[in-house]
């Protein structure tokens, strides 16, 4: 073994800089993030080649008083703790005291022009290949300004592998787009040459800033959350189920001001939007937790992405209950508003089909003559004028939003599985059979069924084995009529094990309701009459989440007067 030696300080300053400066996004963050911490109002981001070449970050925050300035760049020293008891209580976004002598161990050159608000001159410091160049006094606004010179230029391994510059431009405008999003009382503007490729301007809410990364739609559609416990607080907007990403990079996750990647809190807010949102999906949202910096360890990673919270349970079932809440009472809003009545227009009974047969319920074969015998019949029908059915599928009505179109199928859907839930949360789910039924399995089917007994078990059903292939069914999921047929059963059985081994945790119970809610609901093709329509609306207004199905499809789509016009070439 080769003898042990310390290493010299040049080495030792790369060595830590690989750890926090990946790429030019890296030092953008760091720099940015010491201008916000110096209490900056605007802060100005330019680069070139994607930030390989030049960065610079020119701020109006409170500056670097001269003395401190050479200081400034030396390994582990800062302004923002002064010994490890302050680590509990840390409050700023940069505290390591690594970032900037690591950028400037890894680059060219680094220039710094600053002024503090008292000084009568500013000062100007020059770093060449991590030593100190040349200091004098220049005139400065008040502020901060620093400019990086080829990054990686005396570490080629490191330059080699970052990546084209319209790629390294995409990490910086990612990174910038997180720190406006959270310090939106902060104006950012990142451009390249001529071109800006973001801004945003000082604020009192998120509008501005959420309105520039999702879209005046898209944040129209979002709903405040809120949530708090012992020590801690979050606050955020979420989006609606129709404002979806095919992955999770816009949901923005932030602890006390600092972006962070938190997979327990993101499956937390997914898990709200499960039976509403298409499976594959992801929805917008803002999270932001205050928390107490006793509760919270940022420095997990040297890049302090990864953290680790005291409370994570609670603050995750919370984040979950919540965003359930406002999503039920965002989608109540929206369905109420778009099922308004309007007084232009009536629909007589006699103008739509009549005494059409019933779709059955699930697993029952034979034919029913209501929606659902199972739930309580409501006096009150929806008060939405009705006109019709297209293709005894789509429920035509008239609100004073314009003229809206139902999906009969989704929206019997939705009704069902809302109810089969809400039997399943008081215990009632579970139905036994006045006479058992026996079932045959063929030897894969028998595989299946014993991955799946347990949530089969949970979600109702009580089959067990008969002797060889033939298995006794005592007991159903509790759907408002009891039924002696093995068919129906077998075939439910059948369509569940086509979808392969159980899902994790609650998932797996709503793959059951989910598809006991698609057999048993309306179909397309079935006419309905008026009444019929009038009840399975009413139902939907009292539905959690009336806007989609289950499985996330739209229940409802409106055309309003604007879009009716421009269809007859009235605009």
């Amino acid at each position: 073994m080769k003898r042990i030696r310390a290493l010299d300080e040049e080495t030792v300053n790369k060595i830590a800089a690989g750890e926090v400066i990946e790429r030019p996004a890296s030092v953008v963050k760091e720099l940015v993030e010491n201008s916000i911490d110096a209490g900056a109002h605007k802060v100005l981001i330019e680069v070139r080649d994607g930030g390989k070449s030049f960065i610079k970050v020119t701020d109006d925050g409170s500056g670097i008083d001269p003395d401190d300035l050479p200081l400034a760049f030396q390994k582990h020293t800062t302004s923002k703790i002064s010994g490890a008891q302050d680590l509990e209580t840390i409050g700023t976004l940069g505290f390591r005291g690594e970032a900037l002598a690591s950028i400037a161990s890894v680059s060219e050159a680094v220039e710094v022009r600053t002024k503090t608000r008292d000084a009568l001159s500013g000062s100007y410091l020059r770093i060449e290949n991590g030593k100190v160049a040349e200091t004098k006094e220049v005139g400065s606004p008040v502020g901060t300004s620093i400019v990086v010179w080829n990054l990686f230029s005396n570490v080629p391994a490191r330059r080699k592998h970052l990546k084209g510059r319209e790629a390294e431009l995409v990490h910086i405008i990612d990174v910038i787009t997180e720190l406006a999003i959270i310090h939106y009382d902060i104006a950012f503007e990142l451009f390249s040459g001529s071109r800006t490729h973001f801004k945003s301007a000082r604020s009192n809410s998120w509008d501005d800033v959420l309105s520039r990364i999702f879209g005046l739609k898209a944040v129209a559609g979002m709903a405040p959350l809120q949530a708090s416990g012992r020590g801690w607080r979050i606050e955020g907007m979420i989006g609606d189920a129709f404002s979806l990403r095919a992955s999770s990079d816009r949901i923005f996750i932030f602890v006390n001001g600092r972006a962070v990647s938190s997979r327990s809190m993101a499956g937390a807010l997914r898990e709200a939007y499960r039976n509403i949102i298409p499976p594959g999906k992801s929805p917008i949202a803002v999270l932001s937790l205050e928390i107490s910096p006793d509760l919270v360890d940022v420095n997990v990673h040297p890049a302090k992405r990864e953290i680790r919270l005291l409370h994570e349970n609670e603050i995750c079932s919370a984040v979950t209950q919540e965003a359930a809440l406002t999503l039920s009472s965002y989608a109540k809003s929206v369905a109420s508003e778009r099922l308004k009545p309007s007084d232009q227009i009536t629909a007589s009974e006699e103008t739509l089909a009549q005494n059409a047969l019933q779709s059955t319920l699930p697993l029952d074969v034979e034919e029913d003559t209501a929606l659902d015998q199972a739930l309580p019949e409501r006096e009150k029908r929806s008060s939405l004028k009705i006109l019709g059915q297209i293709k005894r599928l789509y429920i035509v009505a008239e609100s004073d939003q314009g003229l809206v179109l139902i999906d009969q199928h989704a929206a019997a859907e939705r009704i069902r599985f809302e109810g089969l839930e809400e039997r399943y949360r008081e215990g009632v789910i579970r139905q036994e059979l006045a006479c058992p039924v026996t079932i045959e399995l063929m030897a894969s089917e028998e595989i299946m069924l014993s991955s799946w007994k347990e949530v089969l078990d949970d979600i109702g059903f009580e089959i067990s084995s008969f002797g060889g292939r033939s298995y006794s069914v005592r007991s159903v999921p509790a759907l408002g009529q009891r039924t002696e047929s093995a068919e129906s059963v077998h075939d439910v059985l059948k369509e569940l094990f086509l979808r392969g081994k159980p899902g994790p945790d609650s998932s797996r119970r709503d793959e059951v309701l989910k598809l006991l809610a698609c057999r048993g609901s309306i179909k397309s093709g079935k006419e309905l009459t008026l009444k019929e329509m009038e009840q399975l609306l009413h139902d939907l207004q009292e539905c959690s989440n009336p806007t989609t199905c289950p499985h996330g499809r739209p229940v409802m789509v409106i055309l309003d007067q604007s879009q009716l016009e421009r269809l007859f070439g009235r605009r």
